[in-house]
C-alpha cells in the first residue's frame, strides 16, 4: 500500500515538473503549424513516460533502503 502511495505521489509530481520543462523547450517548433492536438499529445505522452521512469526509480531506491 505504501508503495502505491509513493508511486502515485511521485508520478504526479514528476509529471507536472516534466510537463513544465517540455513546454519550456518549445517542442512545437518541430511540428507543423496548427497541429495543436498532436503537440499537446506529445507533451502529455513524453511527460508521462519520463514521470513513470522516475517514479519507478524512486520505488527501487525506497526498496533498497528498506533492505539495509
Amino acid at each position: 500500500m505504501i508503495e502505491y502511495i509513493l508511486y502515485m505521489t511521485s508520478m504526479l509530481i514528476f509529471f507536472f515538473i516534466n510537463l513544465r520543462i517540455l513546454q519550456a523547450l518549445h517542442i512545437e517548433n518541430k511540428f507543423e503549424k496548427m497541429k495543436l492536438w498532436e503537440i499537446k499529445t506529445a507533451y502529455f505522452m513524453i511527460a508521462l513516460v519520463i514521470a513513470h521512469i522516475l517514479s519507478e526509480m524512486i520505488l527501487r531506491i525506497a526498496s533498497l533502503s528498506q533492505l539495509m
